[in-house]
């Protein structure tokens, strides 16, 4: 019975500490290893040359589109200077970038495509 005491609240610490960390923590690592952040697609357009970090890193913060046709500011990084005029499909978890790809227009929702041209 007391094992089952200590397991509920080490589990009742964990279930606060996360939730604190959604409310209050806003960082890539908090927002990457925090399961209760879902992982959303943001649509965002290259229109700038990338900030150069070092030798083969550069850096880009652009306002993008969500599903849901709001505006979010992202930054993240690629291993080579991206294609003025690309869009790109970004996967994250508030200000974690998970992974970027490039498609097409027409492979983004409606709102991305009319805000984004």
């Amino acid at each position: 019975m007391k094992a089952l005491k200590i397991t509920i609240g080490i589990l009742f610490a964990a279930v606060i500490i996360a939730l604190t960390m959604t409310l209050f923590v806003k960082n890539e690592l908090a927002d990457m290893l925090n399961p209760f952040i879902p992982h959303k697609d943001v649509f965002v357009k290259i229109d700038q040359v990338g900030k150069k970090l070092d030798q083969s890193t550069y850096e880009y913060s652009l306002e993008g589109i969500n599903e849901d046709g709001k505006k979010i500011k992202i930054t993240f990084t690629a291993s080579k200077q991206l294609r003025e005029g690309a869009y790109l499909k970004v996967d994250t978890k508030r200000t974690y970038v998970k992974s970027w790809e490039e498609v097409q227009p027409n492979d983004m929702p409606t709102v991305a495509q009319k805000k984004l041209k």
